[in-house]
């Protein structure tokens, strides 16, 4: 109770000396230094001391943040009408950009700082938004020649920041090269490396097939600074000249060089040695397409192409292919001889069968038959023949038509004995 006392008496002595004040009836001879003024005094001031100042600028419709919040009432308002202030910050600070930029300063800036800024936000609203390492440029690192007020007049190309770079870079020289100066045709907002050509892959595909991820620049391939035409196909590959020229053995106009390389394999992948079926054996055509991977499946020897092997990826071994192919000229089980009889991979036509032993290709048994095994029933021996299974016939029926044949039997044997050509004697 005795505080308040003490507060309100102090209080009313302070209250009648300012009211004296303001009335000029003190022998002092300050004046109320406010000419126009509609709060009263306390909204302000407080009795500790006249110039300590305690205002809620909160209540008003310009409240304080940032360094405003610590700046001087005169530093914005004129002491004899606190109403006299605008609310615009060009009302307060100098316009170093003259107007060009219009008065909506916060645009760009905020209470926090001149230099404080949202530079993602602000480029959002112009023709150029930034992006990637953009974000992380400082302002006058492209506005440089247009401060201070000329900030729409930067120029947006990229070589009108990067011109340096442009013309420094050595792989490939782009000065000498002629490249074109419009940087985001290859390059990205985020590295300058790696660098895209997509039209890259309409001369050899780099960003797609075999080669995409196999390089790291262009010197990689381009082996001659400044002259892109020059090319090297030979320093990349894990491979020398000695397995190359076995692997490429008799394929016409093989070369180890970096020209004929290209020729062969435009777009990086595995050629595909088409003549093969005309000059040697249909491997692209015929019962043989679609049954092998690569060279090595026939070609086991990676040294020399004119080593070849047809027994190892057909599934029958030496048995019953010597009984298959008993009495014919010329057989062994290898492949020059396979190759020889069935140079198209084709069954084997043993025509010498028609005058060596019966015909088959011509005669009344011509087109009666499907397989060798119509006839010879024992896939071990050639020597062992049947006439009497395919034939529509039984043995009463032939008995009773050779009742009075000399030395007529109803086997094989006596079938082929008497009827040698297969025809009725």
């Amino acid at each position: 109770m005795r505080t308040k006392m003490l507060f309100a008496v102090a209080f009313g002595v302070f209250a009648a000396g300012l009211f004296g004040l303001v009335l000029g009836q003190t022998g002092s001879s300050v004046k109320n230094p406010h000419k126009k003024l509609t709060l009263p005094c306390e909204s302000c001031h407080v009795p500790v001391s006249f110039h300590t100042i305690e205002f809620d600028h909160a209540k008003t419709r310009f409240p304080l943040a940032g360094k405003h919040d610590k700046a001087k009432c005169l530093s914005c308002h004129s002491v004899e009408n606190f109403s006299l202030v605008g609310g615009a910050c060009v009302s307060c600070h100098e316009d170093v950009h003259a107007g060009s930029l219009g008065v909506d300063c916060e645009r760009c800036h905020s209470p926090r700082g001149w230099s404080a800024f949202e530079t993602e936000e602000i480029h959002a609203q112009t023709n150029f938004p930034l992006a990637g390492r953009h974000l992380l440029a400082d302002c006058l690192s492209c506005h440089h020649e247009q401060l201070p007020n000329r900030f729409a007049e930067t120029p947006t190309q990229c070589y009108s920041c990067h011109q340096a770079q442009y013309e420094a870079a050595s792989n490939p020289d782009h000065v000498a090269t002629g490249f074109p100066t419009d940087c985001e045709q290859c390059h990205g907002f985020f590295s300058w490396r790696p660098a895209v050509m997509p039209e890259h892959d309409g001369f050899f595909p780099i960003f797609s097939g075999t080669h995409r991820d196999k390089w790291e620049d262009c010197s990689t391939c381009h082996t001659t600074p400044g002259n892109p035409r020059v090319f090297s196909c030979l320093t990349c590959h894990e491979h020398d000249q000695a397995p190359m020229d076995g692997v490429h053995q008799g394929i016409p106009g093989y070369a180890y060089a970096s020209a004929q390389c290209y020729d062969c394999h435009p777009t990086g992948e595995k050629g595909r040695f088409t003549e093969h079926d005309g000059q040697f054996f249909p491997i692209y055509s015929g019962t043989h397409t679609g049954t092998w991977s690569d060279c090595a499946v026939c070609h086991t020897d990676p040294s020399t192409r004119a080593v070849f092997d047809c027994l190892t990826c057909h599934e029958h071994d030496q048995t019953p292919m010597d009984g298959a192919h008993q009495g014919i000229t010329g057989y062994a089980y290898a492949s020059a001889q396979c190759y020889a009889c069935h140079p198209t991979g084709q069954k084997g036509r043993f025509v010498e069968h028609d005058a060596q032993f019966f015909p088959i290709y011509s005669g009344v048994h011509n087109g009666t038959w499907s397989s060798c095994a119509t006839c010879h029933t024992d896939p071990t021996s050639r020597a062992v023949f049947s006439c009497l299974t395919c034939h529509e016939h039984a043995q009463a029926q032939m008995d009773e038509k050779h009742r009075e044949v000399q030395g007529y039997s109803y086997t094989s044997a006596a079938c082929y004995s008497c009827h040698p050509t297969g025809r009725h004697e």
